[in-house]
């Protein structure tokens, strides 16, 4: 006994009247990218990131927690072994 085959799927063309041979597969057009054009629409990506973020940042070193709530910078002072055990 022989196994049924399945029915072959049905695919959609983009542009159907592109081709009039339906044997012939459809025309795409490709565009080549050197590495350095590759790369600079990397770097310009990453700097429009950046640019974001640091407009977001408003250059106050950030001490805001995301929320709209800013949050009180602690002051940093010298701690002793026995300043810690007071505490």
């Amino acid at each position: 006994m022989t196994p049924k085959r399945a029915a072959p799927k049905r695919t959609t063309r983009l542009n159907p009247g592109a081709t009039s041979n339906l044997n012939q597969a459809p025309s795409t057009t490709t565009t080549t990218v050197t590495n350095a054009q590759l790369q600079a629409m990397i770097d310009q990506g990453v700097n429009v990131a950046l640019a974001a973020r640091d407009a977001n940042r408003t250059g106050d070193d950030s001490h805001t927690s995301g929320t709209g709530v800013r949050r009180t910078e602690r002051v940093t002072r010298e701690c002793t072994y026995q300043d810690f055990m007071k505490y």
